[in-house]
């Protein structure tokens, strides 16, 4: 069988997710499913039955990206995948996503609401040209934040980044955009890019979802929870049952995510 991958969760060192894990839930009013270290998360995946997860961390400020970066790396095992950051303000970003390949790590997250840039700014060209350079990933969060009230990361800012880098390799968090999914299906649907489930099974109807995957093409759809903020074992039960065919869940659960990292 194939492995399940959640290529969308959030971990911290452990003196960090002690107040770091509080601070958010209070922050987006959600509560978490474990307590956002190593450790509690790889409890949850075995609650659920995920095999490998992808740590996905997001610098609020170009001072911490270099430590995240150091941290990440370190957490790599056989069931954790580490992806870096980068912070749009970060001088010599570009270098950083050299130094993120160099530490073994397979891609990085960037946050346009939390780290407050547009995913289409020319400022951000060399970061993305470095990426595609190295083969690394790109994770986005897409779409709008339960907790902030900006909307920079709409589908129309990706279709033209996108149009900019084609040999990027871009995953875009919540089916593209969270609350965003009509603009998903107007413009990204059948682009060269990955859309994962995060916060969306449960948000959008099922057979909004199913529409959604196969109109994109359910060899470009990649399972993520966000967890700490959604129960793994949940996510995995509703992707089971949204009424997809089970070759089509065994795709979305993992083997696309396993092509995608070359895991």
């Amino acid at each position: 069988m194939t492995r399940i991958v959640d290529i969308h969760t959030h971990a911290f060192p452990d003196e960090v997710a002690a107040r770091a894990v509080p601070a958010l839930a209070e922050e987006g009013g959600v509560e978490a499913a474990h307590a956002g270290t190593v450790s509690s998360l790889l409890e949850e995946m075995d609650r659920a039955g995920i095999d490998v997860s992808v740590i996905q961390p997001v610098s609020t400020k170009p001072s911490q990206v270099a430590g995240i970066n150091d941290w990440a790396a370190s957490t790599a095992s056989d069931r954790i995948v580490p992806f870096g950051s980068i912070h749009p303000d970060l001088e010599g970003a570009a270098g950083e996503v050299g130094r993120i390949a160099s530490l073994g790590l397979k891609g990085f997250k960037l946050h346009p609401e939390y780290q407050a840039f547009r995913p289409d700014d020319e400022r951000m060209y060399p970061v993305y040209e470095a990426a595609a350079e190295l083969g690394l990933v790109i994770l986005f969060h897409a779409g709008a934040d339960i907790a902030i009230p900006t909307l920079r990361g709409t589908p129309e800012s990706f279709v033209r980044v996108l149009d900019a880098h084609p040999g990027l390799k871009v995953v875009l968090a919540h089916m593209g955009g969270f609350r965003q999914w009509d603009g998903v299906r107007e413009s990204l649907v059948g682009r060269d890019v990955y859309l994962d489930t995060s916060y969306s099974l449960g948000h959008m109807g099922d057979e909004e979802f199913v529409g959604l995957v196969r109109a994109h093409g359910v060899e470009r759809i990649v399972f993520g929870t966000d967890g700490p903020w959604a129960v793994a074992a949940e996510e995995v039960r509703m992707l089971r049952s949204v009424g997809l065919p089970q070759e089509d869940v065994g795709k979305i659960l993992g083997a696309n995510a396993v092509s995608l990292l070359g895991l």
